[in-house]
C-alpha cells in the first residue's frame, strides 16, 4: 500500500459534484472507489488498487448499490469472483 493517501488532482473529473479538496480516501473509501470503478480509466484503477485492499474492493463490488451492473459484471470476469448483482 502507498502512504500517499491524497487523491491525485487528475481524478478531479470523477468527483464533479463534490468539494474535491475535502475528499479523503481514509474517510470515504467506498465513495471514492465506487466513482473510480464506475467511471475511471486504467490510470485511476491502478491508483485505486495501490490504495485499497483487494478484499475490500471485492466486498464493495458485491454489496454496493452505487456500482452499476455492467461494472459488477466486468469485475466479476476480471477477478473471477462470485459477485452478487
Amino acid at each position: 500500500m502507498n502512504n500517499n493517501r491524497t487523491i491525485p488532482d487528475r481524478f478531479r473529473k470523477y468527483y464533479w459534484d463534490c468539494v474535491f479538496e475535502d475528499l479523503d480516501i481514509d474517510l470515504y473509501p467506498e465513495f471514492i472507489a465506487e466513482r473510480i470503478l464506475n467511471f475511471g480509466d486504467i490510470d485511476s484503477l491502478n491508483w485505486l488498487l495501490s490504495q485499497i485492499d483487494s478484499k475490500f474492493l471485492i466486498s464493495l463490488i458485491s454489496t454496493s448499490k452505487n456500482i452499476n451492473k455492467k461494472t459488477k459484471n466486468f469485475w466479476h470476469c476480471m477477478l473471477n469472483e462470485k459477485i452478487s448483482y
